[in-house]
């Protein structure tokens, strides 16, 4: 094989892992604790207040970044019941990526026809 063949398969490589590394961080860290229902409620709670794509990951990831700062968009029987979520431990790249999964999996684009 030569050097830019090798490369290139080095480049895929890394960015498949990267992949496997973020979707278990969203696995591992948000559906660890919320089943798909509670993920498609805050989605669409999310959506109906925040509207666009850009919108709700800015929103999400505030909230998720900075919990104490947001007013949260869950009912206070869901806040009673879970308490408020602690500030997210995940660094800026893997939230954001752990986001744009998120997004990917419950946007209510799915239920558009």
């Amino acid at each position: 094989m030569d050097k830019g063949k090798d490369n290139m398969v080095k480049i895929v490589l890394f960015f498949l892992l990267q992949l496997v590394i973020f979707a278990n961080s969203f696995e591992s860290n948000c559906k660890k604790c919320h089943n798909d229902t509670e993920l498609r409620i805050f989605m669409a709670k999310y959506t109906l207040q925040y509207s666009s794509q850009k919108n709700i990951k800015k929103a999400l990831y505030q909230f998720l970044k900075y919990p104490t700062s947001s007013i949260p968009l869950m009912p206070y029987h869901f806040i009673r019941q879970k308490g408020y979520k602690p500030e997210s431990t995940l660094n800026d790249n893997e939230l954001k990526n752990a986001i744009d999964i998120y997004y990917q999996k419950f946007n209510l684009k799915h239920f558009i026809k």
